[in-house]
């Protein structure tokens, strides 16, 4: 092997090794941060949403704050308007509807979607996924529904998939319940 063909061989081999080199570092250095990530979960406003009267089978305090601001923008055409509290008593309906929906899916789909509501409610990795800064209970409905809509329409088929998730169960926390059906001209179920 000619000399300079040695040492061309000698630098791409080099370059190969540290390329390798820097994408094992990188590779845990990502890891360790989320795992660090995984372990954080907001605490800005955690309290904002706490409901004593009912005994969630799934949800935590956090999360309670995460499903009433989404259900705040999924429903705003459909919630109350004459007032703050009326308006907090059909966002606490839709958590507890919300909770009840996914206590009663397979082990496997509740373990996804604590997933994905543990990626929305973790401090370091919802900014980058929302947009959002603040917490869930002090986020605008109109950021809110921002976020939702560009998750709806990202060309990432895994934020189309959450909006899906979330979208289907809040609805389904809504509208199962009989307070929600006037509004869509439901009589309810048949009497039998």
């Amino acid at each position: 092997m000619e000399a300079w063909q040695w040492e061309s061989f000698s630098a791409s081999r080099t370059a190969r090794e540290v390329n390798r080199g820097t994408l094992l570092r990188t590779g845990i250095a990502g890891t360790a941060l989320l795992a660090i990530a995984g372990c954080a979960h907001s605490r800005i406003g955690a309290n904002a949403f706490e409901d004593d009267a009912w005994s969630y089978r799934v949800l935590g305090v956090p999360e309670r704050s995460l499903i009433a601001a989404l259900a705040g923008a999924f429903l705003n055409a459909a919630l109350p308007r004459d007032g703050a509290q009326p308006q907090r008593d059909a966002l606490l309906a839709a958590v507890r509807g919300f909770d009840t929906a996914v206590a009663g899916l397979p082990p496997a789909d509740v373990a996804k979607i604590k997933q994905l509501l543990g990626l929305l409610d973790n401090p370091f990795l919802k900014p980058l996924a929302t947009g959002i800064w603040s917490s869930w209970s002090e986020a605008t409905t109109a950021d809110v529904a921002s976020f939702l809509t560009r998750w709806r329409y990202s060309p990432i088929e895994l934020f189309r998939g959450g909006y899906d998730v979330l979208h289907q169960l809040t609805m389904a926390a809504w509208y199962g319940q009989n307070r929600a059906w006037g509004a869509i001209g439901y009589a309810g179920p048949p009497k039998l």
